[in-house]
């Protein structure tokens, strides 16, 4: 077998388990719950286990490309508790998400209703809305913890802030749509070409 660096640390490794193996022998040998000769386990028995035990987690080391000798990272991984722990940070990434998406809805919703149903003044209009576009910038722009500033993604967020917008004006109407329209327009025709040079710039540096 090759010594190579995983093989070292599995070999002072098996240093531990060989006498771990020799106090259990011991024990198993003066409790008499084997009917054999203390010649025959003593010492081949631990050597064995720890020579198999060493072969073995040399082997799906070497299979597995694990650097990292703790042993319970290595359990985990030969479970299938890392793809668990993933799954379950992309679950909470997108419950998180939804609850996001839930609290940008209720407060959309207390706006409009306490904009019917008592005519509070439109200047609340924009603490609102920033409210709203950092719920929905959270949305859209972050993937667990990292954020992430794209061409398409902003484009996501541009239509969900129009699609408000519009929802205002046909839930409270008295403002014109075609200047609105026109406006959203000239903003995405603006924009949009500056934010597209500047992601690329970001490209070569591994920027997404």
């Amino acid at each position: 077998m090759e010594i190579d660096s995983i093989a070292k640390e599995e070999l002072w490794r098996s240093t531990a388990v060989f006498w771990i193996l020799v106090i259990i022998t011991a024990f198993v040998i003066t409790a008499g719950y084997l009917p054999i000769p203390a010649f025959l386990l003593f010492p081949p028995l631990p050597l064995a286990i720890t020579a198999v035990v060493f072969c073995i987690v040399v082997w799906y080391r070497r299979k597995e490309h694990l650097t990292d000798p703790n042993p319970v990272s290595i359990l985990h991984h030969a479970l299938g508790l890392r793809n668990r722990e993933k799954k379950t940070k992309r679950r909470g990434a997108a419950i998180e998400k939804a609850f996001d998406a839930a609290l940008l809805a209720i407060i959309f919703l207390i706006y409009l209703y306490a904009s019917l149903a008592y005519s509070i003044s439109q200047i609340y209009w924009l603490p609102v809305l920033i409210v709203i576009s950092l719920f929905l910038a959270r949305i859209v722009f972050t993937d667990g913890e990292v954020q992430r500033v794209t061409v398409a993604r902003s484009f996501v967020f541009y239509l969900i802030v129009a699609m408000v917008f519009l929802l205002r004006y046909l839930a409270l109407g008295g403002y014109p749509i075609i200047p609105l329209l026109q406006a959203f327009v000239l903003i995405g025709i603006v924009s949009f070409p500056i934010l597209y040079i500047w992601e690329r710039r970001r490209a070569p540096e591994g920027t997404d």
